[in-house]
């Protein structure tokens, strides 16, 4: 999952990642592949299933906030836009709700620790939204297919600074890192798997066979102080996640990309691009895995306003992502499209803005 979030005019666009003291050493070990034990949401106790879920941040209960960062809060949502459940409920931010492939926890963005609107921590909760746990400074994270680690971004030294003023910011020297749930809420640091002290890391998402880590990298000073923040050095790479090996340049070309996702299958990568480049709005794109770098991405949508943290459905058949219209135009909500561009769909229409949205699976009784 993957994101970018800054507040313009009053609304939510998308971001980068934040900081945290964490381990440096080789991603060897615990940064291990996932692949090798089966994906957890497939060995399903009997007595429970798994139904589609969207994990979004949302406004709704206080839609008039001003500024609207601090009303921001992790609910779920049906597929359809219906049933709405809040599951925090706090005078700080909250978002970038990652569900687990078994459907049973939640890894979220929240501002609850540093009062900050750009530094974020990370913490974990049950998927009803019970015991909501501390788990390390960083943001934006994804699940490893076995529901046992979690890749996100942070500051290498545990001191860099945020770059902007969004909620997420990435910091003067971010990267990706990742760690084992359990260790984290042990106490044990997390591991740097990029080590890039020339490279700003961030918007991780794991790939669907535990094998490989795509990211969003753009060049050390490639960061305007001012709005609107554009990185036209940002490309997107893959690289183990075992740590070993070159990262693969996915993208190179001169505009930014970011806040990459995988489809299920693991052969194509959606993401935002600003195909007009500068400091035009960004797109939803779409990408083959293994294309050449130089290949261009098909571009999905044209919206004059800015499409951004697009999310596949479980099946493949839906790409979501949230459009960032301004506030007298309803805000950012939530749409849906197809992997070829057809069928571009609203899905929220409010209360409140709805964005940083992640579309996964919720473990549910049977007789539920």
């Amino acid at each position: 999952m993957r994101r970018r979030v800054t507040w313009c005019g009053g609304a939510l666009i998308l971001i980068a990642a934040l900081a945290g003291s964490m381990s440096s050493v080789s991603a060897v070990g615990r940064a291990r592949a996932a692949s090798d034990e089966p994906a957890c949401n497939q060995g399903k106790p009997p007595g429970f299933h798994l139904e589609p879920t969207i994990a979004l941040t949302s406004t709704r209960a206080n839609p008039d906030a001003v500024p609207p960062g601090p009303a921001a809060e992790i609910y779920l949502i049906n597929p359809d836009g219906s049933n709405p459940r809040r599951l925090t409920d706090n005078n700080v931010g909250d978002g970038f709700p990652n569900l687990s492939p078994d459907g049973k926890k939640i890894v979220f963005d929240s501002a609850r620790i540093s009062g900050q609107n750009n530094v974020s921590d990370l913490f974990l909760m049950n998927a009803d939204g019970s015991d909501q746990t501390f788990l390390t400074r960083g943001s934006s994270a994804s699940w490893s297919p076995d529901c046992k680690m979690i890749a996100f971004h942070a500051s290498a030294s545990g001191t860099g600074t945020p770059l902007r003023t969004d909620p997420g910011s990435a910091t003067t020297d971010s990267d990706i890192f990742v760690a084992n749930v359990e260790d984290l809420l042990a106490g044990v640091p997390a591991t740097n798997l990029t080590n890039s002290p020339d490279k700003i890391d961030d918007d991780a998402d794991w790939s669907p066979d535990g094998q490989r880590i795509v990211y969003t990298a753009h060049d050390v000073g490639d960061d305007p102080p001012q709005a609107p923040f554009t990185s036209n050095t940002a490309e997107i790479y893959i690289r183990n996640a075992d740590g070993s090996g070159t990262p693969q340049k996915l993208t190179d070309n001169t505009y930014e990309e970011r806040a990459p996702s995988w489809s299920p299958d693991g052969t194509r990568i959606v993401f935002s691009c600003r195909t007009g480049g500068g400091a035009t709005v960004f797109h939803i794109c779409v990408k083959s895995a293994d294309a050449p770098a130089a290949d261009p991405p098909q571009q999905l949508t044209a919206s004059s306003f800015g499409d951004l943290t697009a999310t596949w459905s479980p099946d493949g058949s839906k790409i979501l992502f949230h459009r960032n219209k301004p506030p007298a135009a309803g805000g950012p909500q939530l749409w849906t499209i197809n992997p070829d561009g057809t069928d571009e769909t609203q899905l929220t229409g409010g209360p409140g803005f709805n964005q940083l949205a992640h579309w996964g699976e919720l473990r549910v009784h049977d007789n539920h």
